[in-house]
């Protein structure tokens, strides 16, 4: 008979672990904790200080995933940053009248599967000016802080702003 390590025996006999497993708990049951040599407060104070070792691992083990979770979120931002010029490149090229069908099918199914991730556009033109999401490169003249024209697309990323959209702004009298 071939050994078999415990992690594996799940994969080879899920029933059979099972079952073992299941014996092993009940043998646990039956054991009985002899206490002569220690007193009830001893007893306690053990036990108060396995508990509170226990929520100190349980909030290790919540501020670890929440590390974790930022770290995923930023290396999907970056991500998603290196292809903001992809994006910039099919804008440009759709503008130039030139193979537009195929840039704006290809800058529609990068802009999908990037959404699946989080990324949004931020819709501007007619929009009124917000500086949290627009930045300003130019004036004219119309009605008051009224977006008039987008020169560069800005995107959210998860609701943060991962680049502001480079707008010109209508500026009343």
């Amino acid at each position: 008979m071939t050994y078999i390590p415990d992690e594996a025996q799940i994969l080879v006999d899920p029933l059979g672990y099972s079952i073992e497993r299941s014996r092993r708990r009940n043998l646990m049951r039956q054991v009985k904790v002899d206490i002569e040599g220690e007193s009830v407060e001893e007893l306690r104070n053990n036990n108060e200080k396995l508990l509170r070792t226990l929520a100190e691992l349980q909030n290790y083990s919540r501020v670890m995933e929440r590390n974790f979770e930022n770290q995923k979120k930023a290396l999907g931002m970056d991500i998603v940053r290196d292809m903001l010029p992809v994006l910039d490149s099919l804008d440009a090229g759709i503008v130039s009248g030139k193979d537009v069908s195929t840039l704006e099918s290809i800058r529609k199914n990068i802009m999908s599967v990037l959404s699946k991730y989080g990324l949004q556009e931020i819709e501007s033109e007619g929009k009124k000016v917000d500086l949290r999401l627009h930045e300003v490169v130019g004036v004219v003249d119309g009605e008051d802080n009224i977006i008039a024209k987008e020169i560069q697309k800005g995107y959210l990323l998860n609701n943060e702003v991962i680049r502001t959209s480079k707008v010109i702004v209508q500026k009343g009298e």
